[in-house]
């Protein structure tokens, strides 16, 4: 069983020039006409019986009934140009034609229709089908014969009967798909809708979904393995007989099994990863904001996003550069002199300065007490005749940090800096005495 390569099947499709054209009218035709053919027992149409379907189709479409039998004259052209349906009978001109859909008619009605999914039920069936049917290709293998034995008994059951339950099995993986898909967004409609509400139904849908994977999961594992131990020994058997075509037809339906593992695995590790995600949304979004407080105003501001907003954002407010020079690669030469002190003298050691922070507290606990609040640049402005600027500069940090720890800060209305004596520039500090 050879198969194209990925260049070979584009080229050749290429070299059709055909075009798939369906407007929403010629779905429902399609669809239409493959039920008809679903439940009665001819197996065509004549013109008459597809005129019926789509007068059905122009009333759901609420389209002019004058018209309805040109239109479904046109409606019939044109699935049969792209080959969706075709004409079997040979009577040309004679008289009206009967009809059928094509295999690709009925591949597009069929996926309109109700996607079959996979079930354990089905999928133990159809698996134990496949192995009742390699056992009998074994054994034929096993006995062996002429070209027409290893034909009908081991090539041909591999091709037809074994590929086509397979396939069977990858149809239904298909219909699972489009279910899944569909229970995704019936969470995401529902968690959309009621919000808190719906937790605890998607989390039971959830639970019912991950339950049928894995039991799906578990019956693909086991039966894959012992279908691949079968199919060995199947091969083993061919190559022995020297059954060139029964080996590719054995290795058709080893990519058919792989693929179907491959599935299971790929669809369990994927509605595990949603699983937690889906999780892990209710838990740090809907459980957080179960009102949609948050939401709503974040919905709000991003929908707002560009438009004049009064934002503000308090700085520092830095001066600017006072000494500005102008480069210059000429340096002036300068003479730097300063008295020599003896070699012998040693150095003199100082004490740490002593601040007068412990000589005044006492004042400025009772203005606090009396006056209910004090003013860092007011205490500072009082202290600066008595005092030098680097005195005054080591205190008012000590000084601030301890009428911080002795009333409550008032809010800062006023950002200017204000100059105390020629060296230093702050900020002022409010602060009211503690309730108690």
């Amino acid at each position: 069983m050879k198969h194209l390569s990925v260049a070979d099947s584009i080229a050749k499709t290429w070299s059709l020039d055909f075009t798939l054209q369906l407007d929403r009218e010629d779905a429902a035709f399609l669809a239409g006409i493959h039920t008809w053919l679903a439940i009665n027992p001819d197996p065509t149409l004549d013109e008459e019986q597809l005129r019926n379907i789509y007068r059905i189709v122009g009333e759901v479409s609420h389209t002019d009934p004058a018209s309805s039998a040109q239109r479904a004259t046109s409606a019939i052209a044109r699935l049969r140009e792209q080959r969706l349906m075709v004409r079997t009978d040979t009577a040309g001109v004679i008289r009206g034609g009967e009809y059928s859909l094509s295999l690709m008619g009925n591949a597009i009605a069929e996926w309109f229709g109700e996607q079959e999914g996979l079930t354990r039920k089905s999928l133990e069936i159809i698996m134990t089908q496949i192995r009742a049917g390699l056992g009998q290709i074994h054994l034929a293998a096993e006995a062996g014969g002429d070209d027409d034995h290893w034909e009908s008994q081991v090539s041909g059951p591999l091709k037809l009967t074994v590929a086509q339950l397979i396939e069977g099995i990858e149809r239904r993986q298909q219909g699972m798909d489009v279910q899944q898909e569909q229970i995704r967004e019936r969470i995401e409609a529902t968690l959309e809708e009621n919000w808190f509400e719906a937790v605890m139904s998607c989390e039971n849908l959830l639970v019912t979904t991950s339950e049928a994977l894995q039991e799906l999961h578990k019956v693909l594992m086991h039966e894959i393995e012992g279908m691949s131990s079968l199919l060995s020994e199947i091969e083993d058997l061919c190559e022995k007989g020297s059954r060139a075509e029964s080996v590719e037809a054995i290795d058709h339906v080893r990519r058919q099994i792989e693929r179907i593992g491959a599935w299971g695995e790929n669809r369990f590790a994927t509605w595990s990863e949603y699983y937690q995600n889906v999780h892990e949304f209710i838990r740090s979004v809907i459980s957080v904001d179960p009102d949609r407080a948050v939401r709503t105003r974040l919905r709000d501001a991003i929908k707002g996003y560009g438009r004049p907003v009064l934002w503000f954002l308090r700085v520092s407010d830095q001066g600017p550069y006072i000494h500005l020079r102008t480069d210059s690669d000429i340096r002036p030469a300068q003479t730097v002199e300063r008295e020599l002190k003896p070699a012998e003298e040693e150095l003199e050691e100082t004490g740490i300065i002593s601040l007068p922070l412990d000589r005044i507290v006492e004042q400025i606990a009772e203005k606090l007490r009396s006056s209910g609040r004090v003013e860092l640049l007011d205490i500072l402005s009082g202290l600066l005749p008595d005092h030098t600027f680097h005195e005054i500069y080591i205190l008012a940090g000590e000084l601030a940090e301890w009428l911080i720890r002795q009333g409550v800060p008032l809010p800062l209305h006023d950002e200017s800096w204000y100059r105390l004596g020629k060296g230093i520039e702050i900020q002022k500090l409010t602060v009211r005495q503690r309730k108690s």
